[in-house]
């Protein structure tokens, strides 16, 4: 029997109340068991760190996904190749995608809490580079598409403002609402991530929300506020932001990921001016569209290949950066969506 010994990546303590950092992560090694029947071992190719794993971080049992055990192998979205099968479905030397060990190599498929896991598909040969399946043609591709298209429904003539517009969600939202005829408005962390926006990606206008005049710029840009305001990040960026809509401006909440570092791990929303200004707010997760998940991800195949979608993409190389793409993602490393390059 063969024992092959792997790297992983472990959460060594929940960050609550404080900031993520490489230093809450460390990577150990592993001894695989043989494998046992109906199991694969998988290689990893590319790992999606994304910002649902933060609330998997905090050690409070409240959010909607169960927690990381600690010292335990993280567990979260990737692309791998299959070394050896004892399960029929699969062969080796195929390709698939799915949620899987943060691990150079694992055992995945019986007794291994396969519901935690979650199922593994066959990556379509078409979808090229393989890390597609993990951006525009995954989870955030499916977001981004179901925000849009069935929560925010941007329609000619409207103006859409997007936070966060130059991550993974934000900037795929922004293109989808520009197919769709609206005006869009990117808010982004940097000069250079706003030049991105308007010059790669269409948007109409792009604002760093780190300007000392945001405010200022945001009413002379929208005078009576965007019609509609697609959050990513919460807190004071958009507390400040719904103060200056008005009735019948709806707010969609994506994400709050500028609160994920506070104590609870989220974000105690201020309501007056949804109240007082009369704003509609609505929330979603990509989960509550599953049924139609084959038909949005052969649209955005579409439109990626047509290249009226384009893939933003931050890309950090070697297993050994794992800690670093985890942390990074929270402060704003990236443009577009933050990838880890394990093996070719």
């Amino acid at each position: 029997m063969t024992h092959r010994t792997t790297r992983c990546v472990v959460l060594d303590s929940y960050a609550n109340g404080t900031a993520l950092s490489e230093s809450h992560f460390s990577l150990e090694s592993k001894t695989l068991a043989p494998l046992a029947e109906s199991q694969v071992l998988l290689q990893t190719l590319v790992l999606s760190p994304d910002p649902y794993m933060r609330g998997r971080m905090t050690g409070m049992d409240n959010f909607f996904l169960p927690q990381f055990e600690l010292r335990a192998p993280l567990v979260g979205f990737g692309v791998a190749r299959i070394l050896e099968s004892r399960n029929p479905a699969f062969t080796p030397g195929q390709l698939v995608h799915g949620s899987i060990e943060w691990a150079e190599m694992s055992n995945w498929g019986a007794n291994l809490y396969v519901a935690s896991l979650g199922s593994l598909e066959l990556l379509d040969p078409q979808i090229k580079p393989h890390r597609r399946a993990l951006d525009v043609l995954g989870i955030t591709g499916l977001t981004a598409y179901f925000g849009a298209l069935e929560v925010a429904r941007p329609r000619r003539g409207e103006t859409l403002l997007i936070s966060g517009a130059a991550g993974s969600i934000g900037s795929i939202v922004g293109q989808i609402a520009k197919i769709r005829g609206a005006r869009v408005i990117g808010l982004a962390g940097s000069d250079r991530k706003c030049a991105v926006l308007k010059e790669q990606l269409g948007f109409d206008a792009a604002l760093n929300y780190r300007s000392a005049s945001l405010e200022q710029q945001l009413r002379e840009l929208m005078p009576t506020g965007p019609d509609i305001y697609f959050d990513n990040v919460g807190g004071p960026l958009t507390q400040m932001v719904m103060w200056q809509m008005q009735r019948p401006a709806r707010v969609i909440e994506c994400g709050q990921i500028s609160t994920y570092d506070q104590d609870g791990g989220g974000w105690n929303l201020d309501i007056r001016p949804i109240h007082g200004q009369g704003l509609s707010w609505e929330g979603f997760t990509p989960v509550q569209f599953q049924e139609f998940f084959p038909a949005a991800l052969a649209q955005l195949g579409y439109w990626l290949r047509s290249g009226k979608v384009i893939a933003l993409e931050t890309v950090i190389n070697g297993f050994e950066n794992a800690p670093r793409s985890l942390a990074g993602l929270f402060r704003g490393d990236n443009l577009g969506k933050m990838l880890l390059n394990v093996a070719d």
